[in-house]
Parts: C-alpha cells; structure tokens; sequence
C-alpha cells in the first residue's frame, strides 16, 4: 500500500467522526435550551443565566458567534465593533465600545445576561453589572492562543447558551476552513513576509508582532510575519527603522484605524515604507476591523482571502469556475452548470470532500439538485434512472478523482503535496 493511500486512510478515520454535522439554525438552536443553567466563565467564575430573553452583547466577535449560533433575535444590544452580521447595528441598540462601558446604556436595555470578552473595560462597570444581578459572561481573549482562539470562544458562548450541538457544529466549520488554508499554502514554493500595523488616531501607531493574532493569521495565511521575525513580540511603536529592517512585502491595515489618519495614502507616507516590498508595490491590504482580527467565525476566510493574495501560484482554486465538465467512471460526460450541494455514498469520499474545501451534507438529506458522488461499485444506475446528478469514480481514495470530479483539480494537487509532508 503506497504511503499516500495510507496517509488518506487516517485523514478519512480522523474526519469521520465530526464530517457529517448539520448545520444550526434557528430552529434547532433555541428548542431544547433549558434554563437556568450555571458555567464558569473564562475569569474561573460560576454564573447563572437565568434566561436568554434579552442579551446584550459587549464585543464584535461574540456578537458575530452568538448570531451564528442562531440566538441573534435574541439580542437586545450590541456595541459598535458589532459589524457582522452587517444588519445588526441598525436592528439593535448600541451601547458603546467594549474598551470604555458604561453601565447607563447597558442597564437600559434590561438585559438578562450581557457577553463581553476579557479585553473588555472598565472592570468597574462589570462588577456593577453584577452587583445589580445581572449575569456577566467573559469569553476568552487569550492572544497568545492563535488560531485555538475561535474555537475557544464558540465553546464558551455555545455553553452559555445551551447549544452544545449547535457549538461543536460551528466549531467545525471554523476549524475545517482553517484547515483548507494549511493546505491551499502546503504546496508553495516561496512565503513572502507580511507585517500588521495597528492605527489609532494619529499619537496611536503600533507594530504586532509575536503572541498576537496578527502573527496567527500572517502565518496561518502561509506567510512570515515580518515582525517576529525581527524580534518584535507584542505591540510596540511604529518607527522607521522597524520598517526597514523587517521589510514586508505586504502590510495589513485595518479600516477603521487608517480611517482616523487619512487612509492609505498616510501609509504610504510614513518614514521608511517607501523603502520596502510593501511601499514600492503598493501592497497595502485593508480590511474590516473584526473581518481581520476578530477571530471568530470567519477566520478561516480571512485567511483564505490573505492566501490568494500571498501566493497567486497556488494550485488550490479560490473559486470553481462554472460550468465545468467531466467524464467519469462509466464514460459518462457530465457538466455541472452551477454551484449545488455536495455529498457522497461512500464516507471515505465525504472526507475528500470535506478536505477540498466543501461542507458536504449528509447522504439522508439529499435533494434532487445534490451532486452525488459515488464508487463504480455501488448502485449509481438507480440514482441516474431516478433523474439525479451522479459522479462515479474509480476508487474512493483517490484525490485526484474527487477533486476532478468537483471541479477543482488543483485543490487535489494541494491536497496530496500536504499528505505527503505529514
């Protein structure tokens, strides 16, 4: 047995047991919540949640999570890094920053649990909160936790919550879309360096480096971050000589700080940046705040994004070009002529599927516009009589095979280059 079927055999036992989650909705997510219910947060404190009517959320990222989870009706209050979904800041009442509460708005909302993270300040003002019984919740904000720090605070809102299955769903999703991006960048031949800088009006100006989410996503995306590499670990101040010794290729900015300073072209001015990779190409990348730092549930694509732009050579296809068409198996031609739901008879080809960057959906759920992939050996006949899409393939552990059959050659090309470094 030749050392890559192996290594797609434990790929398949590793992903079998979590590949196949539904997705939550809402109906799912608020049915079997019963209340109340005690946790213990990430400061180590025990808090009753008595009800889940009225939550008012202190930070963008757990705004993002809580909505995803499916409980954003329930949201009575957010802040103003609360971006995403981008609808909420006009449904809901805003309360301020997460960095300066105060408890007047928060109180006025009558909430009867409110979310922050451990970043979140005054810690005057949650002691306050406490104090006049209503439940705080302090989601994990540990930056040195990297790419964990998702999947961290999904955990924690999914308990407060009461949605353990809804959690362990989207927690899968996170996870896999940063996994797809390990392996879109596995077969690169070069990693450019890339440099975060963090702007705050114009007496604000830092450098991330080490131990921050900057360095996770620069390196997550497939490549160096600049400024660990020169010695940076945190944040320090922003001076010329840091930007001519790391010299990034590519610099990443967020909106709303370069906002507050004039916008690119205040970047492109500073002291040094004319000197650099970044300066002299103009790679300058601008993002939505939370989008690049929010560690939530896009990160992976944020991550991706970063990866198509760090190595336009990757094999791996960002998007599939549509329609495409195939013979399979049987010498049948099939054309796909737009995206549809993905999944397969044989569970060693879901987890291709789920490794080439697809959610595929269980078999049961099928409907008549899923792409059904399946071997020669089982019955594709009856499926086609019965007017359904079907792709069979030879051997159901052969990438190639899976990844020409959803379109996607190149993504199989990544995927095995990533088999054979592990």
């Amino acid at each position: 047995m030749s050392r890559i079927r192996m290594l797609v055999i434990c790929l398949i036992v590793c992903a079998l047991t979590s590949i196949i989650i539904p997705q939550p909705s809402k109906t799912t997510a608020q049915s079997g919540s019963d209340f109340p219910i005690t946790i213990v947060d990430a400061t180590g404190a025990s808090v009753t949640i008595e009800s889940l009517e009225a939550i008012v959320s202190g930070s963008g990222d757990v705004t993002e999570i809580i909505a995803a989870l499916g409980y954003d009706d329930q949201l009575v209050g957010v802040d103003i890094s609360s971006t995403y979904p981008e609808d909420l800041m006009d449904k809901y009442e805003t309360i301020g920053f997460a960095r300066r509460l105060a408890i007047e708005p928060i109180v006025a909302l009558n909430p009867t649990v409110f979310f922050c993270t451990e970043t979140c300040a005054p810690e005057a003002v949650l002691d306050q909160l406490r104090e006049i019984g209503i439940p705080v919740v302090i989601i994990p904000d540990n930056e040195e936790a990297g790419l964990a720090l998702p999947l961290q605070k999904i955990d924690m809102i999914a308990a407060a919550l009461n949605a353990p299955e809804e959690g362990e769903a989207l927690k899968e999703r996170v996870q896999r879309e940063i996994d797809w991006v390990r392996t879109a960048t596995s077969n690169v031949d070069q990693r450019p360096y890339a440099m975060m800088l963090y702007f705050r009006g114009t007496r604000l100006q830092l450098v991330a480096g080490a131990g921050t989410p900057a360095q996770a996503i620069i390196q997550g995306a497939g490549a160096i971050d600049a400024a660990s590499e020169i010695g940076v670990s945190g944040y320090i101040p922003l001076n010329p000589e840091i930007l001519l010794t790391a010299y990034p290729d590519y610099v990443l900015l967020m909106e709303g700080g370069i906002e507050q300073i004039g916008g690119v072209e205040a970047i492109r001015n500073l002291q040094g940046m004319a000197q650099t990779p970044a300066g002299e190409n103009d790679n300058f990348l601008v993002y939505d705040d939370q989008y690049l730092l929010g560690m939530a549930t896009r990160t992976g694509q944020i991550l991706m994004d970063l990866a198509a732009i760090f190595h336009p050579s990757m094999t791996w296809e960002t998007e599939v070009e549509y329609p495409y068409t195939l013979t399979d198996a049987t010498g049948t031609s099939i054309t796909v002529q737009q995206p549809h739901p993905v999944t397969a008879t044989d569970p060693a080809i879901v987890a291709i599927i789920g490794k080439l960057g697809y959610h595929p959906i269980d078999y049961t759920q099928r409907s008549s516009d899923t792409v059904i992939l399946t071997t020669s050996s089982a019955d594709w006949q009856a499926l086609r009589e019965a007017g359904r899409t079907v792709v069979v393939i030879d051997d159901a552990l052969q990438i190639h095979e899976v990844a020409q059959a959803l379109g996607v050659p190149g993504r199989g090309e990544a995927l095995i280059a990533r088999l054979q470094q592990e």
